[in-house]
């Protein structure tokens, strides 16, 4: 295994890593995986550096990258590191295998006939997520019912718009 300081865009997707690559016993480090999408990502994107490279960032989370020969055997008693492109790449596929894991959650509840907020709190506690996530988590939610909506009402809109252009008026009372 090979330990690296991994920057992450915010608290939540931080605690979400910890949840998807849980530390080892006795351990902080985040044991990464490559049998998770975004354990692979974190595997390929590994660089190595001759000396320590400093990681700044709000959200720093120590992770342990296995060792494999194809992937990692240029990095062989080399520093662990990530550059900004490398960084962007994982945080955006945590972000987005984050999503997807939330929106199946909330749908399978919904499914199952719970309420949003039980399943968001639901979600929250079972992933290790810090408390203060059931605002932003309940908001983003709210938000997505609300476009939805609006979509489903401009739809609507569109179709009637359609339907009245293409009934002939003629000879009919009109005002």
């Amino acid at each position: 295994m090979y330990s690296a300081i991994l920057s992450i865009e915010s608290q939540m997707y931080a605690d979400y890593l910890r949840y998807i690559f849980p530390p080892e016993k006795d351990s902080d480090s985040c044991s990464v995986s490559t049998t998770r999408p975004t354990g692979a990502l974190i595997t390929a994107l590994a660089k190595a550096s001759d000396t320590p490279v400093e990681v700044v960032g709000d959200h720093l989370v120590k992770i342990d990258i296995p060792w494999y020969r194809n992937v990692t055997s240029s990095i062989e008693n080399h520093f662990i590191y990530f550059d900004k492109g490398a960084t962007a790449r994982i945080n955006l596929a945590l972000k987005a295998e984050f999503e997807l894991e939330f929106a199946g959650y909330i749908q399978k509840g919904e499914e199952c006939g719970m309420r949003k907020m039980d399943i968001i709190e639901a979600f929250i506690f079972t992933r290790g997520l810090t408390p203060e996530n059931y605002d932003a988590l309940h908001k983003r939610t709210y938000r997505k019912a609300q476009r939805n909506q609006e979509r489903l009402k401009q739809k609507l809109l569109r179709k009637a718009y359609y339907i009245n252009e293409q009934i002939d008026c003629k000879g009919l009372i009109t005002k």
